[in-house]
């Protein structure tokens, strides 16, 4: 599949359904347009795959290791492997999340 419209792809379901992605699979990355529905909490957590989350819409106070903040529209935060991470949507949010490797876990 050389063009996909996200969207039309199967959502994953997360966390009861509270995040829902659709993701594409290349040879080395997923790529993923993810809802995330208002005062989710994406508990603390890591993974060995780096994650780049781009915001489309909304607000989500998130933290990468040590470090806190508000992500707003066009912000990005860049998540090493292996690294803890999460937070609090202040309200829905759309994202864009890129992971390489592959995550297997979100193919469908």
């Amino acid at each position: 599949m050389s063009f996909v419209r996200l969207a039309a792809l199967p959502a994953k379901e997360i966390f009861d359904g509270r995040i829902r992605g659709h993701y594409v699979h290349g040879e080395r990355t997923t790529v993923g347009e993810v809802l995330l529905a208002a005062h989710t909490v994406l508990p603390m957590h890591s993974h060995p795959h780096e994650q780049v989350t781009y915001v489309i819409e909304g607000r989500f106070e998130f933290t990468v290791g040590d470090e806190t903040t508000v992500l707003e529209p066009g912000m990005v935060a860049t998540i090493p492997g292996g690294v803890l991470h999460g937070g609090t949507t202040l309200t829905a949010c759309r994202v864009l999340d890129v992971f390489a490797p592959v995550r297997e876990d979100y193919r469908t």
